[in-house]
């Protein structure tokens, strides 16, 4: 995300997380999109621009079309232990943003022990006042997939005169510096949620959606497969109300872990192309690899107008960990300080109960961000390379592949 953040600052696991699951995961408009690192380096994108690099293909499925992202590919390829990085070529007369240098600054001095007793000491917390009846009186409809994993009433997605069974999603709006309805966390569609998660998607005008899981992880159903396989298929949703139609599947070109999928979607005479984007090898309970996967995802979606449906299997891990990275961007992309991680995620689960399941999910989100300024970004940052902080961030590094087992 961060990569289009910076060529266009955003005009815009395994200890407990303090509640138990028996079977949970721990798992602007279009013209502005990309303009994240604009702000950051101070000079026009032109300047940024270097070789194309041909991301290497980390897939077994290697003989399928890919689809290339928004952006110019800029930078050298470089490897290191925390995994394939791109370092870009900043400007010779750019400035650090001070946004950037306090948060990583703060995160280097904390260092991965305190930051993760920071997120133990907010592993229970929960909105004041929180209310549930929503959730509650669904439950013996068996809606919700997770009976310990609550969707509070606060920023509920409420479907209005809906062809489906009910008015209730388990679905919240969460809010961004860039738009109060940035997003929709909501969980894995189950098969007899499907209308609901469907006429969600259509009510809200959303063109994108985000899918941080497999159908079937670790042998658990964690997602009703909720779209056509083959491509040309059509899958009747809401009796006959609404037909869904598959175009075409490619993994993306520059990260080949997120396959997308094109779908038509027809209400009536209307018909709207939606895109999935699916993340493949984030595991449940665990992290993924540090590839800056979640910066190319980002980017990649930041053009949408409406809100972008973010989901897992409970939508609030793997989905917590994904809007939050774009939170703290949109913060350091408005020059806004982003110092108290905490009050942040205090934010998220003010409007999705329980964001950032756990301990390992709050850790990467601070490795990924470190990997964009310190490796990806390192002659823009260079400054912040100090002999003191190159130790505290080469330590970092090797405590934090020893908590994740990476």
């Amino acid at each position: 995300m961060f990569e289009a953040m910076a060529s266009t600052i955003i005009r815009a696991t395994m200890p407990s997380s303090g509640f138990s699951r028996s079977d949970s995961e721990t798992g602007t408009p279009r013209a502005t999109a990309g303009a994240v690192m604009d702000v950051f380096n101070k000079k026009k994108p032109e300047a940024a621009k270097g070789k194309n690099v041909k991301q290497p293909n980390r897939t077994a499925k290697t003989n399928v079309a890919t689809e290339g992202s928004t952006r110019s590919k800029r930078g050298k390829k470089k490897k290191d232990k925390g995994g394939d990085t791109t370092i870009a070529q900043a400007a010779p007369a750019a400035q650090m943003h001070p946004a950037v240098q306090k948060w990583v600054e703060r995160a280097l001095t904390m260092g991965v022990p305190a930051l993760r007793d920071e997120y133990r000491g907010l592993a229970k917390y929960t909105m004041e006042g929180m209310t549930m009846e929503a959730f509650q009186a669904n439950q013996p409809q068996n809606r919700n997939r997770y009976q310990d994993v609550p969707c509070q009433d606060a920023k509920r997605v409420a479907l209005k005169s809906p062809p489906a069974a009910c008015d209730y999603v388990h679905a919240n709006y969460v809010g961004t510096p860039m738009s109060d309805k940035r997003f929709i966390c909501t969980q894995g569609p189950l098969d007899n949620t499907i209308d609901e998660f469907w006429w969600l998607v259509w009510q809200e005008k959303a063109e994108q959606i985000v899918m941080l899981c497999n159908v079937i992880e670790t042998g658990k159903f964690k997602c009703a497969q909720y779209w056509p396989l083959e491509v040309g298929e059509k899958r009747q949703v809401g009796g006959t109300q609404m037909t869904i139609e598959k175009i075409d599947c490619k993994p993306m070109e520059r990260e080949p872990t997120i396959m997308i999928t094109n779908l038509k979607v027809t209400v009536g005479s209307e018909t709207r192309t939606i895109r999935q984007l699916q993340w493949l090898d984030w595991p449940d309970r665990g992290v993924p690899p540090c590839r800056l996967t979640s910066m190319e995802l980002l980017s990649s979606i930041r053009g949408s107008k409406a809100p972008i449906v973010v989901h897992c299997s409970a939508g609030i891990g793997r989905t917590g960990t994904i809007v939050a990275i774009e939170y703290i961007l949109e913060k350091i992309s408005a020059g806004s300080d982003c110092m108290a991680m905490g009050e942040l995620m205090k934010e998220l689960r003010n409007q999705r109960a329980y964001s950032i399941q756990n301990d390992l999910q709050y850790l990467y989100i601070h490795r990924v961000m470190l990997c964009y300024f310190l490796e990806k970004y390192k002659d823009k940052y260079a400054a912040l390379l100090t002999e003191e902080n190159t130790a505290k961030y080469k330590k970092f590094v090797e405590e934090y592949n020893a908590a994740v087992g990476q």
